[in-house]
């Protein structure tokens, strides 16, 4: 092996501080013979080493500084001496200034000319610093989001107007460059929701990641009214008109995904909030049933329950808790060439092929109520109705039921048994819900902790009692527990956590369950049955995600109560 290990490279350096031995990078050294990939790289990929290791090594080989961009971060005014171009072409992006001297994170920190072209460009004194491949990759990243902007508006509503087609340079406009980046790093982001708020002294943003509010930016209260002026273009809103609320909508362009932007104003003591809610028109994958994670315990009830040729299927839930996603994977699952499928929705939020989706339109007439009374004319299998909101639709989406076709829609309630009372108190007669109604899902979306910084601690059973008071009644009862919390890395933002995922409760409607509901049986009675027939409840669900490390105490606590 000896002839293969160049004294003072990075590879000997590994071996030396005993991080790798000699098989591992002869194992390695093969795999490169096929490869293209730097030898760190397999190293890492092979889990023998990790990046901030190699980030390490090379800092004592070349003498220079190792730093976690996560725990120094990025000052933005010093990133923002040299362009995003710059940033991704040469990967290395200026992080603070000490004394008159940027330090700049470099892929390779001896590139002599590219630290020349650094002094020039910034003015100042440079000095390398090395950090983690990945780390760098994604502040770069993050860098070059925030400083583009979106490339092109179509509004293509209805009742196009002059402000709505007006089109503006965003070079000259800086104003106009903001709200776009606002919008850029929005979708980069993620987010489902945009909130521009004035407060006293500054302009606040945020944006919805994940079901929870991030503040990105604060910026000088000088440029609050033009920001809010711009949107209400974009939107074809009344920009003169501050004192009552308003709501738009526009259509972005954005890279490959058009989005549809919502647009509500509302008028608060220091200005004008709004709040920008955004849709992706055209999905590029239709969600599926894998798609959701359903836990093996709760699927084959509620696969059973989609399967029947005809019955009421009900998914609750409050706003933003995935129910439609839940309903589109669910058609998606259950839908064929041989079943008319027809959806009522408002709006239509995903387009699926071979499905009929109808918008509602109330100003128009075009009802909940109205438009499943004409679908039922229209031969169909299978009717997803967007939402139950009154009790006309209640007795008519339950009527299609018992008539042979399979109806499936959502309901604002806590849990699974709160919907069964819920479309009692909305008018439905407990026989025909009884007769009807073949299962409701419950769900809530909790976040799941970052892969890259999640921290495991281990927490004994008396103190994790204490918090979780019936923990023995959901079968936990060892000494102790190996649990992961939150910790917070560029990755994430640092937040802590990375995307969600569903938890779910299935109630099924068993004949012993028909007779509780015609007896107009209490919400903690049709609970508890369904509990003594194997209900998993939203809140074992969530012990068993945060026993497997999907997420955290905390994040359960704050979504299942």
């Amino acid at each position: 092996m000896g002839d293969i290990i160049i004294p003072g490279s990075i590879c000997a350096r590994l071996i030396d501080a005993g991080i790798i031995n000699e098989n591992q990078l002869k194992e390695a050294l093969e795999i490169q013979k096929t490869s293209k990939q730097l030898i760190g790289t397999i190293l890492t990929q092979l889990g023998y080493c990790t990046e901030e290791d190699i980030a390490k090594t090379l800092a004592k080989k070349t003498g220079y500084k190792f730093v976690s961009i996560d725990e120094v971060g990025v000052n933005i005014a010093v990133a923002n001496l040299i362009t995003p171009e710059f940033a991704l072409r040469n990967n290395a992006l200026p992080l603070y200034e000490e004394e008159g001297v940027v330090y700049v994170a470099m892929q390779n920190p001896n590139d002599i000319l590219l630290v020349d072209n650094l002094r020039m460009i910034t003015g100042y004194e440079i000095c390398p610093v090395v950090a983690a491949d990945m780390e760098l990759a994604v502040a770069i990243e993050n860098f070059a989001n925030m400083n583009s902007g979106v490339e092109d508006y179509d509004d293509d509503a209805e009742d196009t107007t002059a402000a709505e087609s007006e089109q503006l340079d965003i070079d000259d406009k800086p104003t106009v460059q903001l709200v776009n980046q606002i919008i850029n790093n929005a979708i980069k982001a993620g987010a489902s929701d945009i909130h521009i708020e004035a407060l006293e002294k500054y302009m606040r943003v945020r944006f919805r990641i994940d079901g929870v509010l991030q503040e990105i930016m604060q910026n000088p209260i000088k440029m609050y009214a033009g920001v809010i002026s711009r949107i209400k273009v974009i939107g074809g809103m009344d920009i003169a008109e501050r004192r009552i609320p308003q709501d738009g909508r526009a259509t972005v362009k954005f890279e490959d995904k058009t989005m549809d932007v919502r647009i509500a104003s509302m008028p608060t003591v220091y200005g004008e909030k709004v709040v920008m809610r955004l849709l992706e028109r055209n999905s590029s994958q239709a969600v599926t049933i894998k798609d959701i994670k359903f836990s093996p315990r709760q699927f084959d009830r509620f696969d059973h329950a989609i399967r029947m040729p005809y019955g009421f299927v009900l998914v609750t839930g409050p706003t933003g808790s995935g129910k439609s996603t839940t309903l589109y994977a669910t058609l998606a699952e259950i839908s064929t060439i041989e079943k008319n499928v027809i959806t009522l929705e408002d709006p239509v939020e995903r387009r699926m092929a071979g499905i009929n989706q109808v918008q509602m339109n109330n100003r128009a007439g075009m009802t909940f109520a109205a438009a499943l009374r004409s679908v039922l004319r229209s031969d169909p299998d299978i009717v997803m109705v967007g939402e139950i909101r009154d009790s006309e639709t209640a007795k008519i989406a339950v009527e299609a039921a018992l008539t042979g076709h399979l109806v499936l829609s959502t309901l604002h309630t806590n849990d699974a048994p709160g919907a069964v009372t819920r479309l009692d108190e909305m008018g439905v007669e407990p026989f025909l819900t009884a007769s009807s109604l073949v299962g409701v899902l419950a769900q809530r979306l909790v976040r799941k902790l970052c892969p890259k910084c999640r921290e495991e601690y281990e927490i004994s059973h008396a103190e994790l009692k204490k918090i979780v008071p019936d923990l023995e009644t959901y079968g936990y009862n060892q000494p102790s527990y190996k649990l992961y919390k939150a910790k917070g890395c560029l990755t994430c933002n640092n937040t802590g956590y990375k995307g969600r995922e569903a938890v779910f409760e299935f109630l099924t409607v068993t004949e012993e369950m028909k007779r509780l509901i015609l007896d107009r049986a209490t919400i903690t009675e049709v609970r508890d049955l369904a509990v003594k027939q194997e209900m998993k409840t939203l809140k074992d669900e969530g012990l068993y995600k945060m026993m497997e490390g999907t997420t955290s105490l905390e994040e359960v606590l704050r979504v299942i109560v």
